[in-house]
């Protein structure tokens, strides 16, 4: 995907390792051993516009790492009579994976890499919004 000034930034999803049992794995200090998970996303030409194939379906790719931008910092949602509270609302192309409340992303911008966790997700037209609140250690 060609650079967007609008998504400078990069995330990816963390996920536990499971044992047979479906119970957590952990090093040999306890710690969770973790992995990252493949997304798809919606693939975009020189201008920005999301790539259509014949049939009107659109071109994907499979990534490790996402782009994305902050957006507005207040973070709040209103639909429906939903209010969201979040530490974060950020925007990235297009994502057609299914992220549900929870889920961990591992989140580097500019000048540190933090964790947070997924509140909502709603995709647009043009990409994807994301409200995470900061998971602090």
């Amino acid at each position: 995907m060609p650079y967007n000034p609008r998504w400078p930034h990069t995330f990816k999803v963390v996920v536990e390792s499971l044992d047979a049992n479906g119970l957590p794995v952990t090093d040999d200090e306890g710690n969770p051993v973790t992995g990252t998970m493949t997304l798809e996303r919606i693939v975009y030409d020189s201008g920005y516009n999301p790539i259509r194939l014949s049939g009107g379906r659109f071109q994907t790719e499979s990534v490790d790492v996402m782009p994305w931008g902050y957006r507005t910092s207040t973070g709040g949602l209103k639909t429906a009579g939903e209010v969201i509270v979040a530490d974060y609302k950020v925007s990235c192309p297009m994502l057609l994976t299914e992220l549900v409340t929870g889920t961990v992303l591992e989140m580097t911008d500019y000048t540190h890499t933090f964790r947070a966790k997924v509140l909502k997700i709603t995709t647009y037209n043009w990409g994807t919004n994301i409200w995470l609140d900061n998971i602090k250690n």
